[in-house]
């Protein structure tokens, strides 16, 4: 059977090359006879053989015939990528420079063309349907390489055409601007966001290589003689906190660490908060404890504050990861999990600290009066918490200098 094209199939393929470098020009021009047949290397009597009639002489033919049948043949000319391999990386990055290779320009020009005409839509749907399948399925490859699975409420679909989305952009922005976005930042993109996106149950996605991973245990089958499975899970998630910062850590990770189901975890802490709170009480309880005793034996209102600042900053260094991991809930979770708040709040009222002996003050009038002892606890302890986070080779008696050294001169009574 001869593999030559037809005439017809000449002056389609000719015409397919043409949409695809579409400029002002030529659309001012629009498709000429004498272009096409020029691109196809075929002669003005062969396209009129195909295309009989004139549409000059309101005949159904010659170009206007030629053209309605373009459209309802029309393509992108897309050739998927070999079957990517389950250890290759970079099946997105491939994927987006397929697109700025010229694939990003016949796909613009193909939503164009398919939004007004039905035959050019019914044409390029399957094209676009593989284009999808091809970024999902390199989506999912991601997610087989990295043994996780997507966080809720979002689903592989979703990902795929958030994904699909993104490349998109990016591909007409490289197209419009060359040079602006370069295959390996599309990687170093996907890969961050995959970071977010991927719940990683059975692998340790920091790594970026596959470890064994002990099955996890059940509470119902634990060795009655283990010490402390409370105390495990709270080291465990005060490494990971300390490691990988307090939102990038999923209760499936702490889970896993711990050697216990997400389920069993959840029925010891239902959420990192819990864990925060069960491992900042005892070391804050402290604080009020000392705090008492300085009330008991009436420590002079300043001295007392400084002690008690010191204790809290102490406090805050001890506990760094779990008390980064309290603030950021308290900064960013107010809206979205307002019981967050509410358990941190009731749990770990760190102002607590310092309200008693600032009331002490004001009612001895060592304190000024001119806002209330809550108040200024609030202020104060946030700021001890954010600097002892923030600079951490500051000693808490250095931190409490600092800190004390601006409120002090606006809360002693004048």
């Amino acid at each position: 059977m001869s593999s030559k094209s037809t005439p017809r199939e000449e002056l389609l393929g000719a015409g397919l090359r043409l949409l695809a470098d579409l400029d002002m020009s030529v659309l001012a021009k629009s498709l000429s006879i004498a272009a096409i047949v020029d691109e196809a290397g075929l002669s003005h009597q062969t396209f009129h053989n195909v295309y009989p009639g004139s549409s000059r002489a309101g005949e159904r033919g010659g170009k206007e015939a030629f053209v309605e049948d373009l459209l309802a043949h029309v393509s992108l000319q897309y050739s998927p990528l070999d079957e990517p391999g389950e250890q290759s990386s970079s099946e997105l990055a491939d994927y987006f420079e397929h697109l700025t290779s010229g694939l990003m320009r016949r796909r613009m020009i193909g939503g164009m063309i398919a939004s007004d005409h039905a035959g050019a839509r019914s044409s390029l749907a399957p094209e676009f349907d593989a284009m999808d399948r091809a970024a999902a399925s390199a989506v999912r490859n991601k997610l087989r390489a990295r043994g996780g699975s997507v966080k809720r409420p979002l689903t592989v679909a979703d990902l795929s055409t958030v994904f699909v989305a993104l490349l998109d952009g990016l591909a007409f922005r490289e197209t419009v601007s060359p040079g602006t976005i370069s295959p390996a930042r599309v990687a170093e993109v996907v890969d961050s966001l995959l970071d977010w996106a991927i719940d990683p149950v059975h692998s340790d996605r920091w790594q970026g290589t596959a470890q064994q991973v002990d099955a996890p245990r059940s509470l119902d089958t634990v060795d009655p003689a283990h010490d402390d499975i409370e105390s495990d899970v709270i080291a465990a998630a005060e490494t990971l906190f300390s490691e990988h910062a307090y939102f990038s850590v999923t209760l499936a990770d702490i889970a896993s660490a711990s050697s216990l189901t997400v389920t069993d975890l959840k029925r010891l802490f239902p959420s990192k908060v819990d864990i925060i709170v069960a491992a900042l009480t005892p070391e804050f309880e402290r604080v009020l404890r000392l705090g008492r005793a300085d009330a008991r034996l009436e420590v002079e209102p300043v001295v007392a504050l400084r002690r008690s600042v010191s204790r809290l900053a102490e406090f805050v260094a001890r506990n760094r990861a779990m008390s980064s991991g309290m603030l950021l809930a308290l900064s960013f979770e107010q809206i979205h999990e307002p019981g967050t708040v509410t358990t941190i709040r009731e749990h770990l009222p760190v102002p607590s600290a310092l309200t008693p002996i600032i009331e002490s003050g004001q009612r001895r009038g060592v304190f000024a009066t001119d806002a209330s002892a809550l108040e200024l606890a609030t202020m104060l302890a946030n700021n001890v918490v954010i600097r002892s986070l923030t600079r951490s080779a500051e000693s808490p008696e250095e931190i409490a200098d600092n800190v004390l050294r601006v409120f002090l001169s606006g809360m002693l009574s004048r």
